[in-house]
C-alpha cells in the first residue's frame, strides 16, 4: 500500500508542478525558465543522495553510463520539458498535459521496432484510445484559441515533449538496469544545467518578454521544479522500491486527470466535456499499455 500511495502522490506532484509552471512562466524564454526551475532540483537531488548514504555510488559510474545519462537528460529535461513549457503557455495545462503524457504510445512503438517486443490486441486497443483522446484534446485546443498559429505551436510543442520524453525514457530504462535511480536523478542535473545555460544565452526572439522576474515568480519557478522533479520523482523511486512496476506505471498515468482538476480550481481554466473525455481516454489507454 505504501508503494501505491507514493506513486499517486508523485502523479499529483507532477500535475501540481504543471500548474505552477503555467503560473510562473508568462511569456519569458522557456529555456531560461527551465534553467531557473532546475536550480532547486539540483540542490534537492544531491541532498537526497547524501542523506540516503549513496554519495559513493557517483564514483562507480562508467563512461557508457555517463554518456547515456547525458543523452537522456538532454532529451527529457532540456528539449522535452522546454517543449512542455511552450505547450502549457500556448494551450493551457488541461490540454497540454494529456497530449504530452501520451508518450507511452511511442515507447511501445520503439520497443516493437528496436527491441522486437510483441504488440498484442490489448496494446492496439490502448494505442487507439490514446490517439483518439489526443485528437479530441488537440482539436479542442485549436477550436478554442483565437490565435490559431499560437494554438498550433502549443499542440506541436506538446507532441514534441511527448516524443522527446519517449526516447529519453528508453535511455533511462537502459541506465537503471545497472545503476541506482537516485544517482540518475542527481547526475542528470549535472548535464542539464550547462546545456540550458548555453542554450538560454541564445536569443529566441528580438522582442523582449513583457514578463519579468519578480520575487514571487522566482519563488514559483523554484517551487515548481522542487515539487515536480524533486519530490515527484523521489516519490516515484520510493514507489518502485515498494511495489511492482506493472502497478507503478498505470498509477503514474493518472497525472492528466489531476492536472485537469488543478487547472480548473487553481488556474480557472475552462475545461470542456470534450477535453475531459479526451483526458480520460488518454489515461485509460496509457493504463492499458503499461499494465
Amino acid at each position: 500500500m505504501l508503494g501505491e500511495i507514493s506513486i499517486i502522490a508523485a502523479a499529483f506532484c507532477w500535475a501540481l508542478g504543471a500548474s505552477l509552471y503555467k503560473k510562473a512562466l508568462g511569456d519569458m524564454n522557456p529555456l531560461k525558465f527551465n534553467l531557473v526551475r532546475s536550480i532547486s532540483v539540483v540542490i534537492f537531488a544531491f541532498l537526497t543522495l547524501f542523506l540516503l548514504g549513496k554519495w559513493g555510488l557517483l564514483f562507480e559510474l562508467d563512461l557508457i553510463s555517463l554518456a547515456t545519462i547525458a543523452i537522456s537528460s538532454i532529451l527529457v529535461l532540456a528539449a522535452g520539458d522546454t517543449f512542455y513549457f511552450v505547450g502549457i503557455r500556448s494551450i493551457g495545462v488541461a490540454k497540454a498535459v494529456p497530449i504530452a503524457y501520451s508518450y507511452s504510445i511511442f515507447v511501445i512503438l520503439m520497443s516493437f521496432l528496436f527491441l522486437r517486443e510483441t504488440i498484442t490486441g490489448l496494446i492496439v486497443f490502448g494505442m487507439i484510445a490514446i490517439i483518439f483522446g489526443v485528437w479530441l484534446v488537440a482539436g479542442k485546443a485549436l477550436d478554442q484559441t483565437h490565435n490559431v498559429g499560437f494554438s498550433k505551436v502549443g499542440v506541436l510543442a506538446s507532441l514534441g515533449a511527448c516524443i522527446c520524453w519517449a526516447f529519453g525514457i528508453v535511455f533511462f530504462k537502459i541506465i537503471l538496469v545497472n545503476n541506482d535511480p537516485f544517482v540518475l536523478g542527481a547526475v542528470r542535473m549535472l548535464f542539464l544545467l550547462p546545456t540550458l545555460g548555453i542554450l538560454s544565452a541564445v536569443p529566441l526572439s528580438k522582442k523582449s518578454p513583457s514578463t519579468q522576474w519578480t520575487k514571487s515568480r522566482l519563488s514559483l519557478a523554484l517551487l515548481s521544479g522542487l515539487i515536480a522533479l524533486g519530490i515527484g520523482d523521489t516519490l516515484l523511486y520510493f514507489g518502485l522500491d515498494f511495489t511492482n512496476s506493472n502497478i507503478v506505471a498505470p498509477l503514474s498515468s493518472i497525472t492528466p486527470i489531476f492536472s485537469a482538476i488543478i487547472a480548473m480550481l487553481y488556474l480557472k481554466e475552462n475545461v470542456s466535456k470534450r477535453v475531459i473525455f479526451g483526458t480520460l481516454l488518454v489515461t485509460a489507454g496509457t493504463m492499458v499499455l503499461l499494465m
